[in-house]
């Protein structure tokens, strides 16, 4: 099989087409011939070498893909190494697709759409009336986290975001209230756009002066 392999940790440069032998099928994993890959932000960490969890070399990027398994089916599934045209999937991490949703949309909600489904629902708990806070609210996951919360019934969704153009973009998806991050006083901006109250859910990844500012008035970081 074709896949794109990495020897070495480093830039996109270190990114390779190499010929593999195909995967076997094995302790119930099925062998699915990739259609489409999704390509997300955490697989530069792979590529760079700075992913949480150890990996050995060489490897083999990418964690979902659209493929077709061997009883026709296709499906969207979280794997290892999806840089491939073969890759095994577990069938519990596998999901058919319906005809009326194409691959790239179903990519679309494979990773970045099941974060921000557990965010809101598993770790937030998040319930409806309820104000949530959305960093990067442009960007893969928080693009549906805005759509999701309103889903949900959010009373307020206030979405952050650093160019005009990404806080409009919160907009049109919903957001109530979208602020740029780089506030003098987050903390006081964040409370404001949320009518005076105490934020309920704040979903932050950026650390730093971002979740400082806004911890001391804020509810629940996730």
């Amino acid at each position: 099989m074709r896949a794109i392999q990495i020897a070495e940790f480093g830039w996109p440069q270190v990114m390779a087409l190499a010929e593999l032998p195909d995967p076997q099928p094995h302790d119930g994993l099925d062998v699915l011939d990739v259609r489409t890959v999704g390509i997300n932000y955490v697989d530069t960490y792979q590529v760079a070498g700075n992913y949480p969890i150890e990996q050995e070399l060489p490897l083999v990027p990418g964690g979902e893909v659209v493929g077709i398994r061997p009883d026709g089916t296709r499906v969207l599934a979280v794997v290892e190494g999806g840089y491939a045209s073969k890759v095994l999937a577990h069938p519990s991490m596998s999901f058919p697709l319906p005809a009326g949703v194409d691959d790239a949309q179903a990519l679309a909600l494979g990773v970045q759409g099941l974060t921000a489904w557990h965010l809101l629902r598993t770790s937030a708990r998040m319930q409806p009336g309820e104000s949530v806070v959305v960093h990067a609210a442009a960007g893969g996951v928080g693009t549906l986290a805005v759509q999701l919360a309103k889903l949900f019934g959010a009373g307020r969704v206030i979405g952050l975001a650093s160019t005009p153009q990404k806080r409009d973009l919160a907009a049109e998806l919903g957001a109530d209230v979208t602020l740029d991050p780089a506030e003098p006083d987050l903390t006081a901006a964040l409370v404001q756009a949320n009518g005076g109250d105490q934020i309920d859910v704040v979903l932050e990844m950026a650390g730093g002066p971002v979740f400082d500012g806004g911890s001391s008035r804020l509810g629940n970081f996730w």
